[in-house]
């Protein structure tokens, strides 16, 4: 078995419709916005005959042209600017803007330095700062830079520019998400420019703008010349040839949204027009998903998952990177769920006085899960033992369970606020060799298990079945095929031993499963695809944490490189996930009481966190009552396979059981009976 599974008020409108056509122009084709060879006669800029430059901070006329080119000062305050064609450009134009123009430096900047051009809104908005400064620069050189919006440059080029010389300088901006990148002299848009990291928010932008800044004396004195403003790379450097394929200048990012809200997501590219877009989900083409936004209304749990869109055009195509949309459940918290790999490979001791057990009893603390799953609990010198002094530290009160199988090392532990009914080792040395794994070494058999609890949930009518599971490591070889035998092992009995055996009881596994859906091993042995696999009725949730948007978990000492801990819940569980998170303390600011910044240290791994929603908690009242012939007739709102119980009184005060358990089959459920007696009044109660 392997894996089981969108007059005047005439002028007013030809106006508009001219507005909109040059827009248009803009966002769909190559098209120039603003170039000028400030071929003006010798004088203030902004006073030149046919000049589109006004003032918009300092002293008026102080920009001179000089022998066709303008004369930047560092002792002068004049800013002045130039109306781009097409504006506004707002931040859900999806536009990409160019800008190129010659500097020719006579007096060096400070070693600060301070920025010299940008685009800008119609007030003090300014995006994609072009800086000058000697820092890091030899002796009698500078350097050139670039910010989203910050104060100093994020990203500087690593080159020395020399005074009284020729430079052409070429940046970029995503006006969507303000995300600038800085080339010097370049021949196309594939070579190396640098990319401002700083944050800023996003501004209408309407021109294009050069600076002076006075007595400061930052940006010392230059020229400049041939000012080309357009939409793609060759609209800029007239020499440069079109781009091979399209290329992404801003991802699309993931998005959490409560069940029927709306959602976007926007993806900028450039390359040779027109170019097409197709939004995917789960690699499978979105119907009507072709422009650079997707738009998603009234969003259902069905609508969750890895999205990707392609853009294609004439020259080949480009992929985004995967994003993930979350959806989850506007319910209030029934259960709150959190799975760790406590890191205990090779430990021996596991008391609470070691650093690293405390550190991980910080964070359990901090979040007060009411379920906790742990990989990785050492097994030598009485360390599994040791659990119960854990949980007198920091979980009193809570339930524990250590009675699954190791490998000689190391074992799973569940611990849960709410009463363990049961739980069982499954799996533990099961022959691989049906899953596909036959190899001598490593061993053909299931070092570990699947280890279950069964947990009662108050308001849940049945028990909430608790899996984790530790896969095999190795990213190469054997071990990874091991691993995705074992995978196919657990898959088989989640879609053939355990619905047979319980029915419709929720579950959940969750744990270290060594494999990353994105980010595969060469081997690609798709073991998360199998456990998540129809069959199997467990899905893919994805928590990421709330401050860097990564739903990456190992390794927090080394640089987060991968996703290994997953919590996976059964499709009734799935839609009602109400918020998740993957859990660092290093980012938290304040930090909370009782916690340290470098706890996420006492394991390779990040705890990932889960709160869920009761999905039995479901609308109960009565749909219609009727009698006819004396036979009465009551349809309610139920739940299916949920019981209910026909109390029947004459006076409201005492009460006698008319039918019991009877067992719903759909979202509303009809009972018919003879009026016995003296009966006048019904009720309906739901069972447990």
């Amino acid at each position: 078995m392997g894996c089981a599974g969108s007059s005047a008020i005439i002028l007013k409108k030809v106006a508009f419709c001219i507005a909109a056509f040059l827009l248009s122009a803009t966002l769909t084709g190559a098209a120039l916005l603003l170039n000028d060879t400030f071929s003006y006669p010798d004088g203030p800029l902004v006073t030149a005959t046919g000049s589109p430059w006004t003032t918009y901070s300092g002293t008026t006329g102080q920009v001179k042209v000089v022998s066709g080119r303008i004369f930047l000062s560092r002792v002068n305050t004049e800013d002045v600017q130039a109306a781009l064609a097409g504006q506004p450009y707002a931040s859900t134009s999806g536009a990409i803007l160019y800008v190129s123009f010659k500097i020719n430096y006579t007096n060096l900047p400070s070693s600060a330095g301070s920025y010299f051009a940008e685009f800008k809104n119609d007030g003090t908005g300014f995006h994609a700062r072009i800086f000058a400064q000697t820092a890091g620069a030899a002796t009698g050189a500078f350097r050139i830079g670039i910010a989203n919006a910050g104060s100093m440059p994020s990203a500087v080029f690593n080159a020395d520019l020399q005074t009284n010389t020729d430079y052409t300088i070429v940046a970029r901006l995503a006006v969507s998400n303000v995300v600038s990148t800085l080339w010097l002299n370049p021949t196309a848009e594939t070579n190396a420019g640098v990319t401002a990291t700083d944050t800023a928010s996003a501004v209408t932008i309407t021109s294009f703008g050069f600076r002076e800044d006075g007595s400061s004396g930052t940006i010392g004195n230059f020229f400049v010349d041939d000012l080309r403003v357009g939409t793609t790379f060759p609209d800029v450097v007239t020499n440069a040839p079109p781009l091979e394929r399209p290329a992404i200048v801003s991802q699309p990012q993931n998005q959490t949204v409560t069940n029927g809200a709306n959602v976007t997501f926007s993806v900028s590219a450039t390359g040779t027009p027109p170019l097409a877009y197709q939004w995917r989900l789960d690699n499978t083409n979105l119907p009507g998903a072709t422009s650079s936004n997707l738009t998603l209304t009234a969003v259902t749990f069905a609508q969750a998952g890895f999205y990707t869109v392609v853009i294609t055009n004439v020259l080949g195509s480009a992929g985004s990177d995967p994003f993930t949309l979350s959806v989850w459940s506007a319910s209030p918290p029934a259960f709150s769920y959190l799975t760790y790999n406590a890191n205990g490979n090779g430990q021996t001791n596991w008391s609470t006085n070691m650093w690293h057990v405390r550190a991980i009893g910080r964070q359990v603390q901090h979040l007060n899960p009411d379920i906790i799953t742990f990989n990785e609990i050492p097994v030598t010198n009485n360390c599994t033992a040791q659990m119960a002094d854990f949980v007198t530290a920091f979980c009193p009160g809570y339930y524990l369970v250590t009675n699954s199988a190791d490998d000689g090392f190391i074992r799973s532990a569940i611990l849960s606020r709410f009463p363990i009914i049961t739980s069982t080792s499954r799996l533990h040395d099961v022959y691989l060799g049906p899953y596909g794994y036959t190899n001598a070494s490593p061993s053909p058999y299931f070092p570990r298990d699947l280890f279950e609890a069964q947990i009662s949930v108050p308001g849940f009518p049945q028990p909430l079945h608790v899996f984790t599971v530790h896969l095999k490591s190795g990213q190469t070889g054997p071990e990874s095929l091991k691993r995705a035998a074992e995978a196919a092992a657990v898959s088989n009995f989640f879609a053939t031993v355990y619905p047979a055996a319980n029915g419709q009881q929720p579950y959940v596994l969750s744990g270290d499963l060594n494999e990353d859906i994105l980010r595969p091993p060469d081997s690609n042995p798709q073991s998360i695809q199998c456990l998540v696999s129809a069959p199997t009725g467990l899905q893919l949730a994805t928590a990421v944490n709330p401050f860097t948007d990564s739903e990456l978990t190992i390794s927090i000492r080394d640089g987060l490189t991968r996703r290994y801990d997953y919590i996976l819940p059964c499709a009734t569980l799935f839609s009602n996930i109400v918020s998740s998170q993957v859990f660092r303390t290093d980012l938290l600011d304040p930090l909370p009481p009782n916690l340290y910044s470098d706890d996420e240290n006492a394991s390779d791994h990040l705890p990932v966190f889960m709160v869920f929603g009761n999905p039995f908690n479901t609308p109960f009242r009565l749909l219609s009552i009727g009698v006819t012939n004396q036979i009465v007739s009551l349809t309610w709102e139920s739940t299916s396979n949920r019981q209910y119980h026909v109390e029947v009184s004459s006076n409201l005060a005492a009460w006698t059981p008319l039918v019991t358990n009877l067992t719903a089959t759909g979202a509303d459920f009809t009972f018919a009976t003879n009026v016995p007696g003296d009966v006048k009044f019904f009720r309906i109660r739901r069972a447990p």
